[in-house]
């Protein structure tokens, strides 16, 4: 019984001397969290946001987000935590670049912002970083990732506010690439993303990714149709993996069946995002 009674009281001592990795999913409309015990999740939560406290992929309020997110973490024993989360979709633009006359560039960066036009990014490279990953195999090409310079120092002070360690923030795409990679068989194949206003297609080329499309929602059956339908005039996907929060919905899966012109298999592992699983396969890496 001493024992016991000792255990209770050193508990919210160890989480602050020995804190754990948690993994977030950040969207303007919610937060997720995953804690991992080896391989399996030991707390998986997912906390809506107040209105108009994070819009477009960027925090608004700060202040109020930190907190949040600081009481939050400490609420389920997490004081803190060493933090690795994902941006929001909107926060972050990707392009493959396929470099000119079949050379890698010496100062790749600088070809970028001066062929900005041509990639046609939703925003000025004026105050973006840039991040350049080589995809190896075929002719010399590179995965841009950018991400607006404000909008990024906005997330860490988010953090920093929150009194969290934030050891890393990454784009949601790139995190969809590493969990589905395993399935990957090296043909065109495409990631469907169900979400409640739009329905994303990722997808890869021999296990690289070649591009992402914003379709319409399932709730608008004739519109996705004539969007697949066009998509489908220039690419033939082989297989198609299926992710996202309505995933399970048979009907959903029944109608994305239909619609499909090559197999379907679902891939969310659990209930935690596919996103979080891209987190912890970059750990691994």
């Amino acid at each position: 019984m001493v024992l016991s009674g000792v255990q209770d009281r050193l508990a919210p001592l160890q989480s602050w001397l020995f804190p754990r990795r948690v993994y977030l999913q950040l969207e303007d409309q919610a937060v997720t969290a995953m804690v991992l015990e080896g391989e399996r999740p030991i707390w998986n939560e997912r906390v809506p946001l107040p209105e108009g406290v994070c819009d477009q992929g960027a925090p608004l309020e700060v202040e109020a987000l930190g907190d949040l997110l600081g009481d939050w973490l400490i609420e389920r024993g997490y004081p803190g935590a060493h933090v690795k989360a994902v941006l929001p979709r909107a926060a972050t633009a990707w392009r493959v670049v396929e470099w000119p006359d079949g050379q890698w560039p010496e100062q790749p960066e600088l070809l970028v912002r001066q062929q900005k036009q041509a990639l046609h990014l939703p925003w000025d490279l004026h105050d973006a970083d840039l991040f350049l990953e080589p995809l190896i195999g075929g002719p010399p090409r590179s995965l841009l990732v950018a991400v607006q310079r404000g909008v990024l120092e906005a997330w860490i002070e988010v953090f920093s506010q929150a009194g969290l360690v934030l050891d890393g923030l990454e784009p949601l795409p790139i995190c969809h690439w590493r969990a589905v990679q395993p399935c990957l068989q090296g043909e065109l194949e495409v990631l469907v993303q169900v979400e409640e206003q739009h329905t994303w297609v990722l997808a890869f080329d021999h296990e690289l990714p070649l591009g992402e499309w914003r379709w319409p929602s399932l709730a608008e059956p004739a519109q996705l149709q004539a969007a697949l339908g066009s998509w489908l005039h220039l690419y033939q996907p082989t297989m198609s993996f299926l992710s996202g929060a309505n995933s399970c919905d048979p009907a959903l899966v029944e109608l994305l069946k239909g619609l499909m012109p090559c197999p379907l298999q679902r891939v969310e592992q659990g209930d935690a995002p596919m996103a979080l699983w891209g987190l912890v396969e970059g750990e691994r890496r």
